[in-house]
This record gives structure tokens, C-alpha cells and sequence, in this order.
């Protein structure tokens, strides 16, 4: 057996075969690794960044909601109780030759847009204590805030964070790409001839450039079987050619007096359709109405508002009894018949001088509504018969600031629009290390205006 030789361990070749696959498989490893190493860090960066991004969009939503905030309670004694006030100092410039009763100011750059906001602060109580000016604003590439307190009430120290004067800057976010804010577009503005107050209006029915809006109230006739059984009786409206006022008279009661009680049945109705003025007929009778109203398009896109004066008339009028007696504004079909989804609003003459006379009501039609004509309708319990009923002012029209769009990313407000705008769009995007994270945000800005 001397001749046979023990052959253990590994030839030249072996060991180099294996070295050459060790060598592969820590190459693909530390690849591996590098490669995880290096996204793990590119994911933290994007979520840092989003993190970012979405902190400054919360704390801009946040001071934009307050745009505008303008009333306030004022304490009051032991013979005058609280009551709310507001400041005008909240708005740009209402006196103005063309007036800005917005509480904004935008500035659009390519290198990051700014806004400033006008707003009341309160104190712990909910009084008035101090109008301050907040703006946000990109410069190279971070994004700040300052405020500034434009009026306090006596005696009250303004706040280290914003101060009367020469108020100080405060870093929000640095390594910020973009900074865009745009400001709604609302659902009526102005097309450079026209206000959108005047281009809101959808009845009375006038001529374009128009800065009267006289109407005229045409009587419904007839009567009416089946379940809606009534006498439709002619009410007199005056003046007979319209006007911007309209006097009702000749109003029937469904009293029976020999009986002293109620008549329900077939009651008596008196309802008038709103038509253009000077139609160049005094003398309406029957359908007549069918064929003169105002038809108009309801859609749901807008909020509508239907706005009248009825001032205080010392005649029979004053015996109308809320809850017996009916008055109501609507719209009917040229059928006649009630739009289905749309209300009739209950109203009631004032029964003293110290009442206010306005009368608004809002809505947002479920669907389009087409050829429809807006009307009141009045029917009388009282004893008595008479009485007159005057309708002044009276518009229907939409809601300028109730819808809006960010369809127009470039959308720059006319000073006579900017007291619509209701939100603002902010779109942020930070970057860090390379990594970029982008929000786009909708701050609500619902008491921009003077009317809100």
C-alpha cells in the first residue's frame, strides 16, 4: 500500500474557481446593499420633504381660514346688552376710486408668489382686541411669514409675534423649489364692462350695461280642478306698464263670514308672474301670463338668491296671521304647476315700522330646471278683505362667491371681483437632498368680502 498517496485539500485551480465565485457573490451583495442603502435614503428624503411640504401647507390653511374675520362682540352694560360690531379695517381699501373690500393682496413671481390677509384678532373672550396683517412670502429659497398689528383697542399691548412696527420675519420652511398660491375663480366675475353684481342678476330680465331693474307683475287667472282645486283671481298691480316698485291690491279672503269659519274649499288665490318691464300691454287676463313671463334656467352650478323689499303698509295687510295666511315667492312651470325640487319661501308683510323690510332666501336647484317663471302667490283667512302688498327691489340672482374653480391657474382677480374669492390653492414643493415633496392644498377663505 505504499504506493498509494493521501490527496487532501484543494488544487491551485479549485481555490482560484472558488475565490472567483466568493468575489462575484460579495460584488452582487455589496451592489445589493448599496443599492437598498441608497433608496432607503432616497425614500427618506421624499417623506421627509411631503412631511415638510405638508406642515407648511397646515399652518397657511390654517392663517387663510381667518381671512376677513371682521365682526366682533362689544360688552355691553346693564341696560344694553352684547351686541357685534364690525371693522372696516379688515379690507385693502374700500374707499378707493375703484373700491378693494377684499382682505387680500396677491403678488404673483416666478420665483414664488406672495400674500398678505387682513383679519381681526380676538381676545379669550371673543372682544375685539387688534386688526393685524399677516403675509406669506418665498424669497430665494425659503418661504416666510410675518405679521404686523395695523390697529389695537386702547390700552391692550400688542403681541411679541406682531408687533405695530417693523415686524419681523420668521423662516417657515428653507430648501423650498415652489411656492404657488392662486386664488379661486368665482363662479361670476366681471368682464371688464360689466360688475359681476350686475352680471349675477338673472331677474329682472334688462338690457346689457343696464344700472336699473325695473319689472312688472302680471296677474294669474282662472280656475284650477283636481287635488290643487283654487279660484286664481286677478290681483291689480300698479303701475300697470312696471316700475322697480309694484303695488298688489284687490286681495280676496277665504273667510266665510255667515258661517264664521274657514272656506277651504275651492279657495281663492291670487298669484303674479315677474315679466320684463314696459312689455306694452296694460291689460292681462287669463294665460296671459304664459306667454309674457320671464322664462329663465335654473342649474344646479349656482347658489341662488331671491331678494325683495316689503315695506310696511298701514292698511289691511297688517291682519296677515303667519301660519293661517300665505304668502310665498317660487317658481311655477308654464303649466302653472309648482317645479318639482324647488321650494316655494314664506314670507310675510311687516305688521309695524320698527320690522325690517328685506326678505332673502337662498337655494341650489338639484338639477337644471328650463322655462320656468318666478312667482308669488298670497291667499287670505282674515275677516276682512283689502289690503295692499308692495314689492320693491326684487332680484333673483346667482350667488357671485358661492361656487368657485381653480380652472385657471393663472386666474389674477379685477379689484372689483376679489371680495368673491372664497379659498386659495397653495401648491409647496420642498426638496431635500435631491428628493422632492410636493402638497397641493385648498385654503377656505369664507369671510373674504363684505358680505360674509
Amino acid at each position: 500500500m505504499s504506493g498509494i498517496r493521501n490527496r487532501n485539500g484543494f488544487t491551485l485551480m479549485e481555490l482560484m474557481v472558488y475565490i472567483a465565485i466568493l468575489g462575484v457573490i460579495v460584488l452582487i451583495a455589496g451592489r445589493s446593499y448599496s443599492n437598498s442603502t441608497k433608496f432607503r435614503i432616497h425614500t427618506q428624503n421624499m417623506l421627509k420633504a411631503s412631511d415638510l411640504a405638508e406642515s407648511v401647507a397646515t399652518m397657511f390653511v390654517d392663517d387663510i381660514a381667518q381671512t376677513g374675520a371682521k365682526s366682533y362682540k362689544t360688552a355691553g352694560n346693564v341696560t344694553t346688552p352684547d351686541k357685534f360690531e364690525l371693522s372696516p379695517l379688515v379690507y385693502m381699501d374700500p374707499t378707493g376710486s375703484v373700491p378693494d373690500s377684499s382682505s387680500f393682496s396677491i403678488v404673483r413671481r416666478n420665483n414664488g408668489d406672495s400674500l398678505t390677509i387682513r383679519r381681526v384678532r380676538y381676545d379669550n373672550n371673543g372682544y375685539y382686541e387688534a386688526v393685524e396683517e399677516v403675509s406669506w412670502y418665498k424669497r430665494q429659497s425659503s418661504i416666510y411669514r410675518n405679521c404686523k398689528t395695523i390697529d389695537i383697542k386702547s390700552g391692550a399691548t400688542a403681541p411679541q409675534e406682531c408687533p405695530t412696527s417693523n415686524p419681523f420675519e420668521v423662516e417657515i420652511i428653507a430648501n423650498v423649489d415652489s411656492f404657488v398660491i392662486v386664488p379661486a375663480q368665482p363662479v361670476v366675475i366681471s368682464d371688464g364692462s360689466t360688475s359681476a353684481a350686475t352680471r349675477a342678476i338673472v331677474l329682472p330680465e334688462v338690457n346689457a350695461g343696464a344700472t336699473e331693474f325695473p319689472f312688472k307683475l302680471l296677474p294669474r287667472q282662472g280656475t284650477v280642478s283636481g287635488p290643487s282645486a283654487a279660484q286664481y283671481f286677478a290681483l291689480t298691480a300698479n303701475p300697470s306698464d312696471g316700475g322697480n316698485t309694484q303695488e298688489l291690491s284687490g286681495f280676496k279672503t277665504n273667510y266665510n263670514r255667515s258661517k264664521d269659519t274657514e272656506n277651504n274649499s275651492g279657495k281663492k288665490v291670487g298669484q303674479v308672474f315677474v315679466a320684463r318691464a314696459n312689455t306694452g300691454i296694460t291689460s292681462i287676463s287669463g294665460d296671459d301670463w304664459k306667454t309674457l313671463c320671464s322664462k329663465i334656467t335654473l342649474e344646479p352650478t349656482y347658489e341662488y338668491e331671491i331678494s325683495f323689499k316689503i315695506p310696511y303698509s298701514k292698511d289691511n295687510s297688517r291682519l296677515f296671521r303667519p301660519g293661517s295666511d300665505h304668502a310665498a315667492v317660487g317658481f311655477r312651470t308654464l303649466e302653472g304647476e309648482k317645479v318639482a325640487g324647488l321650494p316655494d319661501f314664506l314670507f310675510y308683510p311687516p305688521v309695524s315700522k320698527l320690522e325690517p323690510s328685506q326678505r332673502v332666501f337662498r337655494f341650489r336647484p338639484q338639477k337644471t330646471t328650463k322655462d320656468v317663471c318666478m312667482a308669488f302667490t298670497f291667499a287670505s283667512y282674515a275677516p276682512e278683505e283689502g289690503g295692499r302688498v308692495i314689492i320693491d327691489d326684487l332680484r333673483l340672482k346667482k350667488v357671485e362667491g358661492s361656487s368657485y374653480n381653480f380652472d385657471d391657474t393663472s386666474y389674477d382677480p379685477a379689484t372689483t371681483d376679489k371680495q368673491n374669492v372664497k379659498a386659495f390653492q397653495l401648491r409647496v414643493v420642498a426638496n431635500i437632498g435631491g428628493e422632492t415633496g410636493e402638497i397641493l392644498q385648498v385654503a377656505p377663505a369664507p369671510s373674504n368680502g363684505p358680505g360674509d
